[in-house]
């Protein structure tokens, strides 16, 4: 194979992978980040951000402001 082949087959693995990122990991990224810079400190365990599951319920009952 020659290098400008295997640069494409790279270049078109990697960007396979761009489609597998849903909205609901990233918010749970996010939420998982959020929650890891609270740990030492004095926020409730409870604070921050909810699952996803959650989130979307709220926000599908939630009139949007348009």
């Amino acid at each position: 194979m020659n290098h400008k082949a295997l640069l494409v087959l790279t270049l078109l693995t990697g960007l396979t992978g761009c489609g597998l990122t849903s909205p609901q990991a990233v918010y749970e990224g996010i939420r998982a980040q959020e929650k890891a810079e609270a740990v030492g400190t004095n926020a409730p365990p409870n604070h921050g951000l909810p699952r996803y599951d959650q989130y979307e319920k709220e926000r599908s009952v939630r009139p949007e402001n348009r």
